[in-house]
């Protein structure tokens, strides 16, 4: 066997995912973090929850172990917890802790998804 064919070849592709994997782990590191401390500030401030309520999120996401790592990844980040999937797989029920983030999860969780989507 000569060097030539044994040498592993790294394609651009598989760059580009490990760059989206690494910026997705990032940014869910960030998320969690950022969070993690709204909820303590909830809970400082004597909040009871009463401000929460469930949301329906419209997923794009085809491949099933997609759709279960998305559903796990909104209920590791506090302040959502991920309910139920619908049948189709192209809704996912999510208890939000404060109502009032609404949009910020909207734009925190579509981000989460089109890099999943990237990485992998």
């Amino acid at each position: 066997m000569s060097w030539e064919k044994t040498k592993s070849v790294v394609s651009f592709k598989s760059i580009k995912k490990g760059v989206y994997l690494l910026y997705l782990f990032l940014y869910f590191c960030y998320k969690i973090i950022e969070s993690g401390w709204a909820v303590g500030w909830l809970i400082l401030k004597g909040s009871k929850g009463e401000n929460g309520g469930i949301v329906e999120y419209k997923t794009t996401v085809q491949k099933s172990w997609h759709l279960v790592l998305l559903f796990n990844m909104l209920s590791m980040t506090p302040g959502s917890l991920s309910v139920d999937i619908s049948e189709d797989g192209s809704i996912i029920e999510v208890h939000l802790l404060n109502f009032s983030d609404y949009d910020q999860f909207l734009i925190s969780t579509k981000k989460i998804e089109s890099l999943l989507m990237k990485a992998f």
